[in-house]
């Protein structure tokens, strides 16, 4: 925030170095396009304007006697003008327009500060006929209050119009007035001019802030940005000398303080001896650097620069691999009997293929009857006598079916043996041992089996 503050304050300041040269824009001198042009001889003079929709003719101008007319008084206030774009009369040839309170200079000189007349003006695009907003002033004072409307008579005046607009000052203006075309006369007896509204070729301005000549050779001549003790370039001269190289020698100095003081603090923080192995660290980089020797910071990036712009991440729409899983083959394997099968309707016991291998190498019943209510013979038992049965409830049944994966999915009746295929083969061949039988795996779980008041559901 204090960045924008500095800023605003020197612009402020710069504006208030330049409020001497920021006026309106004067009519150019010459007969092009925008340019006004006037060229007296003798009782007449020629003018041509094209600040407007164009004016070239030659009027006649009256003096007082062999001499130009003198007007002088209290500037009450005036307008600049550097076009006309809605006038194709005189009036297009004039660069700007006063109200003059007719008094001596030195009756001007005595007025008090703001106890000039005021007047307020709604607008003054007519030269000669200012409009105001409030009041009727101009009417009022008819004999005393003077508009004049100036055509310069070179470019020197056209240049110096600027002048005019340092309102409440002593001014006289001398030149010749212009006759007929509706403007107001002149009186040969006195040289006093009858009624408003009179048109000037001025060729000589005088005021309190300088003089604005014909040629321009005059020795208060006054010049835009001129100051009342240096001038124009003596203020230039000195704004630059003590005002840019003051504030870059407070920019030096303010400097220099805050590298001291930091210095001292490091001192303070460090110790003598540390500060002054940190003074040599810094010039044994420096010292380095002229060297040749790279720094871990310059060789870090250039190992990256070296190794070029870094693997571009994956997208996360793509598809995550999983060890050990193929998409492809489970698609292809179709409606192939490898697959998992489910025991019976439900979807609670899953028969995979390596259940079906192990039930491949164990016996094969001979039969399939039919399925009975009654239980289901001990798993890897083999006999060739009829074992009593046993009521056990259904879950029981299931129990052991599930971790029993060797036996086959169909219960067979307790009446009939269980044999294996294997012990047939081996009968037949040279007298081998007979298998031990295998252990019976009791099922510790607890189950309602054991109740006897559940274990007939033959409802």
């Amino acid at each position: 925030m204090a960045r924008p503050h500095m800023r605003l304050g020197m612009l402020l300041v710069l504006l208030m170095f330049m409020a001497g040269c920021i006026y309106s824009s004067t009519p150019e001198w010459g007969t092009g396009d925008g340019q006004v042009h006037v060229k007296i001889d003798g009782d007449s003079a020629e003018i041509k304007s094209k600040m407007g929709q164009g004016f070239d003719e030659t009027l006649s101008v009256v003096g007082c006697g062999e001499s130009q007319m003198k007007i002088t008084g209290m500037l009450i206030s005036s307008e600049v003008y550097s076009e006309h774009p809605d006038l194709d009369n005189v009036e297009s040839a004039m660069g700007a327009a006063v109200i003059i309170h007719t008094m001596t200079w030195s009756s001007a000189e005595s007025v008090e500060e703001g106890k000039a007349g005021r007047i307020s003006l709604k607008d003054w695009s007519s030269p000669l006929n200012p409009s105001e907003a409030v009041g009727s002033k101009l009417s009022d004072n008819e004999n005393d209050w003077e508009v004049i409307g100036i055509v310069p008579g070179s470019e020197n005046i056209a240049e110096g119009l600027n002048v005019l607009q340092h309102w409440h000052q002593p001014i006289e203006l001398t030149g010749y007035v212009l006759d007929g075309n509706g403007l107001a006369s002149v009186s040969e007896e006195n040289c006093k001019l009858d009624g408003q509204g009179h048109g000037m070729v001025i060729t000589n301005i005088k005021t309190e802030q300088g003089v604005v000549s014909l040629d321009g050779e005059h020795d208060d001549e006054y010049s835009l940005g001129d100051t009342d003790i240096f001038g124009g370039w003596t203020f230039i001269l000195f704004f630059l000398i003590f005002g840019v190289g003051g504030g870059v020698g407070l920019f030096i100095v303010s400097t220099m303080i805050i590298r001291q003081g930091a210095k001292a603090t490091a001192e303070a923080l460090l110790g003598r001896e540390g500060f002054a192995k940190a003074i040599q660290m810094k010039k044994d980089l420096k010292q380095s650097k002229k060297d040749g020797l790279e720094s871990a910071a310059d060789r870090s990036a250039r190992q990256k620069k070296a190794a070029g712009p870094p693997p571009k991440k994956k997208s996360k729409e793509e598809d995550v691999a999983i060890s050990g899983f193929s998409l492809d083959s489970v698609l292809s394997s179709g409606d192939s009997d490898d697959g998992p099968k489910t025991f019976g309707g439900g979807n609670s016991v899953v028969v995979t293929s390596e259940a079906k291998e192990m039930q491949s190498s164990q016996p094969v019943v001979s039969s399939m009857p039919e399925i009975s209510n009654s239980p289901m013979p001990s798993a890897g038992v083999v006999s060739s006598q009829p074992e009593p049965a046993k009521r056990e409830h259904f879950s029981s049944s299931m129990s052991r079916t599930a971790t029993q994966p060797t036996q086959d999915a169909s219960p067979t009746k307790a009446s009939q043996p269980v044999k294996r295929r294997a012990v047939k083969k081996r009968a037949a061949k040279t007298a081998a041992p007979e298998p031990e039988p295998e252990p019976v795996v009791e099922n510790k779980r607890a189950s309602i089996a054991d109740d006897e008041e559940f274990s007939d559901f033959s409802f």
